[in-house]
């Protein structure tokens, strides 16, 4: 009798060992493998992933072939683990584009899809952060945010504010900050904002009034912003506990003068999470030694970031990739995962490439981004990518998976969202 490979699932990302312990609880339903091609592919087996342990994920596809799409999926599939493990998980999605707030409402649009795959729409229950300077634009577009975020001031030592303002060491504006930043640190601690520093640079002697004014200036247009004040959100009303929390960066794509202003949000966010993890994870394997369940305040991290090679780019210095190669690096023992989604693989960080456990790839036709990330080649895939990309369908949605838990590869489609994608492409239609 033939087996219906339809009611057959499997689960990428975990241990044979943990698959023995906890078997699928604690995983997402990613989708479907592609059993043959044609006008209608046929799909077997239903794909899982795990979402309990740290991992490294790189998600790789050409515009418009469903990167930011899976971003979302996940993010769904975070949103309804059990309570008791969806509470030791806290997700933060760095939104470059601005898409993600459309999580809050059900898939109305693709119900027939949908039940073919015996899901409904829903909505997805995510808190949507913007900088405090720009709430007023999405209030008067009726967006749906859930609050506001800022940077403390005290918070950014002298490097990150001559990247926020494109100086170097040599400049004498630059020269002028950090001396500045120091001796504000001095007098006042780790409370002061943006008047404060202007007010010490009004009183610099070493300075010359046109250097003084200049960085007056600048500082004047960073209180615009919105951003940066004495108080600034705190970590904890970030990272909480089974909440998917969505930071929209989108407003500082492309304004000129705050290039480095996104990157310092994940650079700082990045730090700071590392740093409490860390001191957490001490607590967690203390209370384990003493009998006592593996727990803390601070819950796990997984950490997503849309158009990753932004922050981590493989040619160029950027103030957020020193630490997210930390992330990378080291981020498993504290519990701090990564999932870093690019469309140009070959502008990204190889160590970003070279150390992921779990390698999520839509369509890809460029040479120089197959080249890039052909270096993660496992000795147990007998194929090289161009061809597995040649045998992939051309439309949306399909994936090639490289688990190095399991040490299997899959070509799968992904299943459709529960929730509305506003990824989608831009039209001159309106209906």
């Amino acid at each position: 009798m033939a087996i219906d490979l339809s009611k057959q699932k499997s689960i990428v990302g975990r241990s044979p060992s943990d698959i023995e312990k906890y078997g699928f609880e604690g995983s997402g339903y990613l989708g479907k493998v592609l059993m043959s091609r044609g006008e209608k592919p046929v799909l077997g087996r239903k794909i899982f992933i795990d979402l309990t342990r740290p991992h490294l994920v790189l998600v790789c596809g050409k515009r418009g072939f469903g990167k930011s799409y899976t971003m979302a999926v996940l993010m769904e599939e975070f949103a309804r683990l059990p309570a008791n493990i969806r509470n030791r998980i806290s997700i933060i999605a760095i939104d470059t584009v601005g898409i993600f707030w459309s999580l809050k409402f059900p898939n109305r649009e693709n119900q027939k899809e949908l039940a073919d795959w015996d899901l409904k729409p829903a909505e997805t229950d995510v808190r949507v952060l913007v900088p405090k300077g720009k709430i007023a634009f999405y209030k008067e577009k009726g967006l749906p945010v859930s609050g506001t975020f800022t940077l403390k001031a005290s918070e950014l030592d002298a490097v990150e504010w001559m990247v926020l303002f494109n100086l170097t060491w040599k400049d004498p504006e630059g020269v002028l900050i950090t001396r500045v930043v120091e001796e504000v640190k001095e007098k006042l601690g780790s409370y002061y904002g943006i008047d404060e520093l202007i007010k010490a640079i009004k009183n610099d002697t070493e300075s010359t009034k046109i250097v003084r004014q200049a960085m007056i200036n600048r500082l004047n247009v960073a209180k615009t912003w919105g951003l940066i004040e004495k108080e600034g959100t705190r970590l904890r009303e970030i990272a909480k506990p089974g909440t998917i929390t969505v930071i929209d960066v989108s407003a500082y794509r492309q304004a000129i003068g705050v290039e480095g202003t996104r990157d310092i949000i994940v650079a700082l966010v990045g730090k700071k999470l590392f740093e409490e993890r860390m001191l957490f994870r001490k607590e967690e394997e203390i209370k384990h030694l003493k009998g006592q369940k593996r727990e803390s305040a601070m819950p796990i991290v997984w950490m997503m970031i849309d158009e990753a090679h932004m922050f981590m780019p493989r040619d160029e210095k950027n103030l957020a990739m020193q630490v997210l190669l930390e992330w990378v690096r080291v981020g498993r023992q504290p519990g701090l995962s990564l999932l870093l989604a690019t469309q140009r693989p070959n502008k990204l960080h190889p160590d970003a490439i070279s150390q992921c456990d779990l390698f999520i790839s839509h369509r890809m036709t460029s040479k120089p981004d197959i080249e890039a990330v052909s270096a993660l080649r496992p000795s147990y895939m007998h194929q090289d990518f161009d061809h597995l990309y040649a045998e992939m369908p051309k439309s949306k949605g399909y994936a090639l998976i490289i688990d190095d838990n399991s040490e299997k590869i899959w070509m799968i489609k992904v299943r459709p969202r529960f929730s509305w994608d506003a990824g989608v492409t831009a039209s001159a239609f309106t209906k």
